[in-house]
């Protein structure tokens, strides 16, 4: 079995989490032992697995399936669910958007995406194409707590007190006015948040710009980091207000560095994030502050969402992974597409 993994346009989503899907899968596919791929163009393969949706991703799934090969598309987004609030002017177009997405994932054997939630989603949709759960995996080699990397960057940064970070574009759906107001009123903490932070060109949301502006002296926004796992380190717990997402990255990053998770209570993370047990849930700025403020306080507490957060990281470990995609594979080549009725990558690990 050869698999081409192909990610359209590599430089433009490079500061996204589907280029580190990508880079984690690759690095899953080659640990299960299968023979990988990256260019559709020269390279020979069985299957094609397309982690975008562009012009070319579409021209290459419409040339392997002339060609008898199998394709498989990976819906990171589910459509205007998590399109809107996001760029300028994507509001009215996001049905557009939605329309040619649903129209793209047609164009596959199968459809693999990274929740049990976005699977229902597109599963109620009707698409004519069997669903597969392939959870995001995690790195655990690179993701691991590192005093020194935790020492250097909170000297970078400035951090001095128990600090609460964020990481992600600065767009509004994540929740950059929540969490503005909820380090208003924690003004004990450091508050830092890392990510994109786009012109109003991009993102012209005036309500948030104002806020960025006018935040408290406790809160810092240093833009994009490469050294991610370093910048992570230097923070206490995660503070993730989102108001929709599939399954972030990120969350899996911070938990592989054993980080308190703090988010926002929505149906996406229903059957992954427990709270009390892997994470804490909240609907309002005032919960949010009033949680952060018990892990800051409550060692015991502190430790127990820290192993929690380290479970939820193993349960996605790249070996897991990879073995979720090996079996997945095997049924798409073979033509059974029994993925519909066996979903979750924790059949063979958990259950």
């Amino acid at each position: 079995m050869r698999v081409c993994l192909y990610l359209e346009a590599p430089d433009w989503v490079s500061k996204s989490g589907i280029k580190r899907a990508y880079d984690h899968h690759l690095k899953a596919i080659e640990a299960a032992g299968i023979e990988v791929v990256s260019d559709p163009e020269t390279d020979n393969y069985d299957l094609l697995h397309l982690h975008f949706f562009g012009p070319k991703s579409l021209l290459y799934a419409n040339r392997a399936k002339k060609a008898g090969r199998k394709v498989v598309v990976h819906a990171h987004s589910i459509g205007a669910h998590d399109f809107q609030n996001s760029f300028t002017l994507v509001n009215p177009i996001s049905p557009l958007y939605e329309m040619y997405l649903h129209f793209f994932y047609r164009q596959s054997d199968c459809i693999f995406t990274c929740s049990e939630f976005a699977k229902a989603q597109l599963d109620a949709i009707d698409l004519g194409r069997p669903v597969a759960v392939v959870n995001n995996g995690i790195d655990r080699e690179r993701f691991k707590f590192d005093g020194q990397q935790r020492g250097r960057a909170r000297e970078q940064f400035g951090l001095q007190r128990f600090t609460v970070f964020c990481g992600g574009n600065l767009i509004p759906r994540k929740g950059v006015k929540d969490f503005i107001e909820v380090a208003r009123a924690l003004p004990e903490f450091d508050f830092i948040w890392y990510g994109q932070l786009w012109s109003k060109l991009f993102t012209f949301y005036p309500a948030m710009h104002r806020a960025i502006e006018r935040r408290p002296a406790n809160v810092q926004f240093p833009g994009f980091v490469n050294d991610v796992v370093s910048a992570f380190c230097a923070g206490d717990a995660f503070f993730f207000p989102s108001y929709t997402e599939n399954q972030p990255m990120v969350l899996l990053e911070v938990a592989s560095l054993g980080k308190p998770l703090v988010v926002r209570d929505i149906p996406e993370y229903q059957g992954w994030l427990t709270h009390g047990l892997n994470c804490f849930k909240a609907d309002s700025a005032e919960n949010f502050a009033r949680l952060l403020h018990r892990i800051a306080t409550d060692s015991a507490l502190y430790s127990k969402l820290s192993e929690g957060a380290e479970q939820l990281a193993a349960a996605h470990s790249l070996t897991h992974v990879g073995r979720r995609l090996r079996t997945l594979y095997e049924q798409v080549l073979s033509g059974t597409l029994g993925v519909a009725k066996d979903s979750s990558l924790l059949t063979d690990s958990k259950r």
